[in-house]
């Protein structure tokens, strides 16, 4: 076995251009697949991040239906999702008396966005009642305060992504903001969002304003675009959700309209789509591997013709046709094993440049690692085989004849 490693690499070592081009292939496809499949990971690590750092005791309560089962199985119009006319005052009151929850707010969407002294920024309008800020815990007033009460009026908390692009360095608490027409006045500017990730633009362009407010922007239509919910103990999570469930469908006639989402049942929703996703991709990548295959399979082809004199000598002397597959076989699994050692570490230099110059981090797990390098042996074994084969059942007589 031993000399049949060292025979390989002494044929790998003396066509070295022949065997840089054949690994070529091999090495394509390990560092694709494996790059699409440490950018799925890392996307899904970045998701996970966000959506616990908002708390396993928070859910929210969304318009239309959503399979969280399956997540390819969506039972409702997408466009119900940011539908308004779902969700009432009523379902978040009956809501705020369940026994378990310990906050809830709403969040209606208003369009428009912020000028200031002829600056102008697009944020996303929220508004809201003062226990917001309970309800979604990584969001928290640095400077000012929020406003205490729903019909407080024309008053506004802004990010400080908002901040700074309307204000620069000046302060903003008591400045006078336009949303359209109206003057709204900063009382408060939010911290950092305590949830990083790529998806943080979201609330890093979130400004906040008393939902009376919001409801007399929307021409007097309260519109409910989520119910945020916090429950007080984390053991108590599928209970609240439970009870949650069946008081909005009675509100609703009995019609599922609605859904009810725990921050396992989001992080799960993420993990189908990404999930699925980098299957689909990584399977298209994947072509490179059969193609680097079919290459190998030809070279080793040739490779057994060349050596056809020396297949003779060597049944001549008594090897076995076992001897001779297994030494073929091993020296097609070593070009693969290579080009697969060299299609890692390309991935790992890919993926520092993607962690060094994005927010994304490509996270190459053992199973990735050990994925690739079975893929590798295994091409080697598939389309090395028939090579193999071929020199082990050629005729010594014919073999030693050979010119």
């Amino acid at each position: 076995m031993i000399e049949a490693f060292k025979s390989a690499l002494r044929s790998i070592w003396s066509n070295k251009v022949r065997s840089t081009l054949t690994v070529l292939g091999i090495v394509i496809g390990v560092a694709s697949v494996t790059i699409l499949i440490s950018l799925g990971q890392g996307l899904k690590d970045q998701v996970s991040g966000l959506i616990r750092g908002f708390g396993t005791n928070i859910m929210t309560v969304i318009p239309g239906k959503v399979n969280t089962k399956n997540a390819s199985a969506l039972q409702t119009n997408p466009a119900n999702f940011i539908s308004s006319d779902v969700l009432t005052l009523e379902d978040l009151k009956v809501i705020s008396q369940i026994d378990g929850v310990k906050a809830s707010a709403p969040l209606a969407l208003v369009p428009g966005s912020l000028n200031y002294e002829g600056k102008q920024a697009v944020p996303v309008i929220g508004g809201t009642y003062p226990s917001m800020t309970e309800a979604i815990s990584i969001l928290s007033v640095e400077h000012g305060r929020f406003f205490q009460s729903s019909n407080e009026g024309n008053v506004i908390v802004i990010s400080k992504k908002i901040k700074n692009d309307l204000f620069g360095d000046q302060d903003a608490l008591g400045k006078k903001i336009k949303i359209g027409k109206e003057d709204f006045l900063v009382i408060g500017v939010f911290g950092e969002v305590k949830a990083q990730s790529i998806f943080g633009g979201i609330f890093e362009s979130l400004v906040t304003i008393p939902f009376d407010t919001a409801t007399r922007l929307n021409k007097n239509q309260v519109n409910i675009h989520r119910i945020a919910v916090k429950v007080a103990d984390n053991k108590n999570v599928a209970e609240v959700k439970d009870k949650i469930f069946k008081k909005v469908l009675e509100l609703h006639n009995n019609e599922e309209n609605f859904t009810v989402l725990t921050q396992d049942d989001i992080l799960g929703l993420f993990d189908n789509f990404l999930g699925l996703a980098t299957t689909l991709v990584s399977a298209i990548a994947a072509i490179s591997l059969v193609v680097g295959g079919i290459g190998i399979m030809n070279i080793m082809l040739v490779t057994v013709t060349e050596r056809t004199k020396e297949i003779g000598l060597r049944k001549a002397v008594g090897a076995t046709k076992l001897a001779i597959a297994r030494q073929f076989l091993i020296e097609s699994i070593m070009v693969t094993m290579v080009g697969g050692v060299i299609g890692l570490l390309i991935s790992f230099g890919v993926g520092w440049i993607v962690a060094a110059k994005t927010s994304l981090t490509p996270s190459i797990t053992l199973n990735t690692i050990l994925i690739a390098m079975g893929v590798s042996v295994v091409v080697g074994i598939i389309f090395g085989l028939w090579p193999a084969l071929r020199a082990a059942n050629k005729d010594p007589i014919e073999a030693l004849h050979y010119e």
